[in-house]
């Protein structure tokens, strides 16, 4: 009887697991679209708004710091800084401790920027969240902090 059970319990999990990726997945599809769809939003290229945004928080940034954050190499992180100040978007400025730097930061339009970015981003939270019935909203958002949770172990695992 205990091997019947195993079996299931096997079963059950690779049916789970399937699931599971099928699902991410999809959202990630969803998500890419969703980045497509705000850059189509804004005319501007995906790459400049995650660049934008990475400023959070932040006062300034190096081209360093703003190319390791979106995963690109220097060159591309220049590149897109080029054309972020060529927009009247970001400035540069003499890191007053090491002239060898570039401190980076959001001009005033680039902070009105950002903030239209960051309505735009609630504004389509505020939309997703009405397809969900109220009474199960606290539950995907928990389930999805528990999913959140759960990759974050996994990947210092894999660290």
């Amino acid at each position: 009887m205990n091997d019947v059970n195993s079996t299931i319990d096997v079963r059950v999990l690779e049916y789970q697991a399937n699931k599971l990726q099928e699902l991410i997945s999809e959202l990630h599809n969803c998500c890419k679209e969703r980045y497509s769809d705000e850059a189509k939003a804004f005319r501007m290229p995906q790459a400049e708004l995650r660049c934008l945004m990475l400023f959070e928080g932040h006062k300034y940034l190096t081209g360093i710091q703003i190319a390791g954050l979106l995963e690109v190499a220097k060159s591309r992180a220049t590149v897109i800084i080029e054309n972020l100040d060529k927009k009247g978007l970001v400035q540069r400025s003499q890191d007053p401790n090491d002239a060898r730097v570039k401190l980076i930061n959001l001009t005033p339009a680039g902070q009105r920027k950002v903030r239209e970015i960051e309505e735009f981003l609630f504004s389509l939270h505020q939309q997703l969240l009405g397809q969900i019935d109220p009474a199960q909203r606290t539950g995907v958002i928990n389930a999805l902090e528990t999913l959140r949770s759960s990759m974050e172990a996994v990947k210092a695992q894999l660290s």
